[in-house]
């Protein structure tokens, strides 16, 4: 059975990292010589598809901002119904109650399965208990392990996010992010936050 541990091992190994999530900026825009004052509370809008990932995306945005030193307000304490965001009267007094000087937009664009082809490999492992000599030994150390091809499928996860001053009312940044693979919703909206205050952090805006 010892000898079989490597292979288990090396196999777990590829399968944890060939299956983990990843978050990048894929497209970017920001104010040049950003020369506002840094934002202090933003209100934080999710166009999702649904209540719930609406109320999920805000609520962790919210969390994250104050993890980072920056109030934020989620935009369904005051704005219940998403067919609400097409009132602009409704967003003004939303805007007017949250105190915030700033608001975040974020729009779930799409999520897309892509096909992906895997080629066969070939990594070599140590060969445990071998009891020959000094000389033979570099040889018969180590044994190829094989892993066939396979097809995939992976879950790509677009959103775009854009953030606006209130006075005076401009764009300031706006960025599209790829998920790739994620686990769950929240670990997507978690990695997006980190990206844009990481970005906004760097252009003086937070």
């Amino acid at each position: 059975m010892a000898k079989s541990f490597p292979l288990l091992f090396f196999t777990l190994l590829f399968l944890t990292f060939s299956g983990c999530s990843s978050t990048k900026l894929v497209q970017s825009w920001s104010e040049t010589n950003f020369e506002g004052q840094p934002l202090k509370r933003i209100l934080v809008i999710g166009i999702m598809r649904g209540d719930q990932q609406r109320r999920i995306y805000e609520d962790t945005l919210v969390t994250r901002l104050k993890a980072a030193g920056i109030n934020g307000v989620a935009g369904y304490t005051l704005i219940s119904d998403t067919e609400d965001y097409n009132d602009k009267a409704i967003i003004k007094d939303a805007v007017r109650k949250s105190g915030a000087d700033s608001a975040l937009i974020a729009t779930l664009v799409s999520v897309k399965e892509k096909e992906r082809h895997v080629p066969p490999s070939v990594y070599y492992e140590p060969m445990y208990g071998y009891r020959h000599g000094f000389y033979d030994y570099y040889g018969m150390s180590h044994r190829a392990v094989y892993s066939p091809g396979y097809t995939t499928i992976d879950t790509v996860v677009k959103l775009e996010t854009t953030v606006f001053t209130l006075s005076p009312e401009k764009m300031i940044w706006a960025g599209t992010t790829e998920s790739f693979n994620p686990p769950s919703p929240l670990k997507i909206i978690e990695e997006n936050a980190d990206i844009i205050i990481k970005s906004m952090k760097a252009s003086n805006m937070l």
